[in-house]
């Protein structure tokens, strides 16, 4: 299990890994660039380091995310296929990969990020519409009904 943490305004890359508990991996990388497409979605293209190679991918948030928790009740409806994307960049993708299998320490195999990867999404906290100012909070479920057999 692990949390992404994405940094806004840094202008130097850190070490992506800021765990803190030996049995939990918790990521940071650095938003490097940032825009709208034409349907909207909210994409950044995110960079950090791993021990000495430099690891990054975009990720992009579809623009209709909404609060999934109201009045300290959790909404059903608010489940978000294909939510959050991520998105190889070629070499910069391949070496997260590789640090992500030396972080969880497995011996996985492919050691290349294929260009899309799907993932549905609940936001925790934070306002969505609020993108490009509020800390937004989300919990991603990846091959969420099985069809890869994860």
């Amino acid at each position: 299990m692990g949390i992404f943490n994405f940094l806004k305004g840094q202008d130097n890359l850190k070490q992506i890994d800021i765990s803190e508990e030996s049995d939990f991996v918790d990521l940071q990388l650095t938003i490097t660039k940032y825009w709208q497409d034409e349907f909207k979605n909210h994409i950044c293209q995110v960079k950090g380091l791993y021990q000495k190679d430099t690891v990054g991918f975009e990720i992009a948030f579809r623009p209709d995310l909404q609060l999934g928790i109201i009045d300290g009740e959790f909404e059903n409806t608010r489940f978000y296929r294909e939510g959050i994307n991520f998105y190889s960049i070629g070499e910069l993708s391949d070496n997260f990969i590789k640090a992500l299998i030396g972080l969880y320490e497995t011996d996985n195999e492919p050691l290349k990020m294929i260009n899309k990867v799907e993932s549905t999404t609940f936001v925790l906290g934070g306002q969505p519409e609020n993108f490009d100012s509020d800390y937004i909070k989300t919990k991603i479920f990846f091959d969420d009904t099985d069809e890869k057999g994860f």
